[in-house]
């Protein structure tokens, strides 16, 4: 009896979720708004948004200084917007101080 010939072609689902869209965030985005988002999306444990507003803070803010000012490698903050990506509480914590220090060096 012969082996039936399997199609290897990935099936697409109708309930699929749909693909994010990369996000611009132009000249609209404060960092007093992205702080609050990033807070706010760690108290409800909502880990994308935070992953985005990481993504958004990477491209409005230059990378140099967020790696001077924080210690963390460019790697490792690119690495916090991955979608598998699990960044520790240092990390976390060092992102916060960050923003902090932008928002206190503006408003000086």
């Amino acid at each position: 009896m012969p082996k039936k010939k399997i199609s290897k072609r990935p099936v697409k689902f109708l309930n699929a979720k749909p693909l994010a869209q990369k996000y611009n965030p132009g000249d609209d985005v404060s960092i007093l708004g992205l702080r609050e988002a990033i807070t706010e999306s760690l108290f409800e444990a909502d880990y994308d948004t935070f992953k985005g507003c990481i993504a958004i803070l990477l491209e409005k803010c230059d990378y140099r200084e967020i790696t001077k000012m924080t210690g963390l490698s460019k790697s490792t903050l690119y690495r916090m917007c991955e979608p598998t990506s699990n960044p520790t509480l240092e990390n976390i914590g060092k992102i916060l101080s960050f923003i902090n220090s932008l928002e206190h060096s503006k408003a000086a």
